[in-house]
């Protein structure tokens, strides 16, 4: 843990810059446990997302469907996802972290506990659509909201929880599945994936806060942020304190502000960088069974090596979080999709040996679960509070577009025939295209001024 100097008690009639009073603390126990209900909530949010493929084949005899005519349910979850990613973000930043944090827990736990209530295929991808809106919406709330919490150099360790929150709750959504489905059937995971998030909602609407930035930026009054920072550091009298968020300046929070102010191409490489690294995700996460399954390893090795892939991912995210912290956040972006890229073309030539294989995998996930998260965090860094929400979301939604695009391609590279190596070197190209939009993502934050945008250490943001 970073140590800080705890700052001397605010002076009468004092003027506090918010950033730069948390930046000068140790984080309290009550930022801490505001991350751990957002890491929940992501939790919760990787648990609805991806229970859905463990339901599928009691889904499947329940509607009398082939596995493959569900294709829409899944389709629809994703596409919901999407577009709440894109949508959510604005909205954050006009409303409110809090207020769209709220919303977007309610209805992708609403909308989950009312599928439980429905046995036909086309209510159940309408509602998958409207949970997946709710999905989507959650995360760049609940990161702009932490980034803004933390002090500057503990942000991307922060962070880089809530990036394990996703994956996560995708494998306690296995666990939870092969107990729940044989006796109680395939609605109790919508009854739990439901119930769960409407129960976490008393605690968001009690613990979390909104961003005392985002407060300050759309003057919601002192007294609002004076009753935020006396739960940050009750330790200190600020009755007699004004507070200011400085280098900050007002937006109207849309997709065009992303553009200014000298950020044009940063955008640009960041998207390009977030759409190709899901792209890889999703497409190892459902065609990689199917490649290792063709080099003649066994459903229990096959299963074993799919596993090692998404633990991974977790491991990458905290790692990269914690070197970001510390290191060049840029580089260790470079660094994590190159080696991915080159683990990825590793594999085809030790795929037939099952520990080779374990060790690289292992290493594909976790450096791949680094670029997803830190996307998201150099994106934090990026943006400003008055967009900072919009620019999380759109990086997000972007790599979602990728995640559909990555999908669908596995289809279409196996129709060819390809062998297992060359096909895997197909795959790596996507990663060498983000490690070079992340290198050149590098080089337009030096040149971008820092009294626009804050981009080392030493920055506002």
């Amino acid at each position: 843990m970073i140590s800080h100097k705890s700052p001397a008690a605010p002076s009468s009639q004092s003027t506090i810059d918010v950033q730069s009073f948390i930046d000068g603390r140790k984080m309290s126990f009550y930022q801490l446990s505001v991350i751990a209900i957002c890491v929940a909530v992501l939790v919760l949010d990787g648990f609805d997302a991806v229970m859905i493929a463990y339901m599928a084949p009691s889904l499947a005899g329940i509607l009398h469907l082939a596995p493959k005519e569900l294709g829409p349910l899944f389709a629809a979850g994703l596409g919901g996802l999407t577009v709440g990613a894109f949508l959510c973000g604005p909205l954050a930043d006009k409303v409110g972290r809090k207020r769209v944090l709220i919303a977007s827990v309610a209805i992708f736990g609403g909308f989950t506990l009312l599928s439980s209530l429905f046995h036909s295929l086309s209510s159940l991808t309408t509602l998958r659509f409207l949970a997946g809106l709710g999905l989507g919406g959650a995360g760049p709330s609940a990161m702009a909201l932490i980034a803004e919490m933390c002090p500057r150099d503990r942000r991307s360790s922060q962070l880089a929880w809530l990036g394990c929150g996703i994956p996560l709750g995708g494998g306690i959504a296995g666990f939870v599945a092969a107990k729940m489905i044989p006796v109680y059937g395939w609605s109790s995971m919508f009854v739990i994936g439901g119930v769960l998030p409407l129960l976490l909602l008393i605690a968001i609407a009690i613990r979390v806060p909104d961003s005392v930035r985002f407060l300050l930026l759309h003057h919601a009054g002192q007294s609002k942020v004076r009753r935020v920072m006396s739960k940050i550091a009750p330790e200190q009298d600020f009755s007699s304190a004004t507070f200011s968020s400085r280098n900050e300046k007002e937006s109207r929070a849309v997709v065009l502000d992303l553009f200014k102010d000298g950020l044009a191409s940063s955008t640009l490489l960041l998207w390009l960088a977030s759409f190709c690294t899901l792209m890889v995700v999703y497409f190892l996460t459902n065609w990689l069974p199917i490649l290792l399954h063709s080099t003649k390893h066994s459903l229990g090795e096959t299963s074993l090596l799919l596993s090692l892939f998404l633990i991974g991912s977790p491991f990458g995210s905290l790692t990269v979080g914690f070197l970001m912290d510390r290191y060049s956040r840029h580089l260790c972006m470079v660094v994590s999709a190159f080696i991915a890229a080159v683990c990825l073309i590793v594999i085809g030539n030790v795929v037939s040996d099952l520990l080779p294989a374990a060790v690289v995998i292992m290493a594909v996930g976790a450096s791949c679960g680094a670029c997803v998260t830190g996307s998201s965090i150099l994106a934090s860094f990026m943006y400003p509070t008055a967009v900072r929400a919009t620019g999380i979301g759109w990086t997000a939604g972007c790599g979602r577009l990728g995640s559909v695009f990555g999908t669908m391609s596995g289809s279409v590279l196996l129709a060819t025939g390809m062998a297992v190596p060359s096909l895997l070197k197909v795959a790596s190209i996507p990663c060498f295209l983000a490690s070079v939009s992340f290198f050149a993502l590098m080089l337009a934050a030096r040149k971008r001024p820092e009294n626009l945008i804050a981009v080392s250490a030493k920055g506002s943001a």
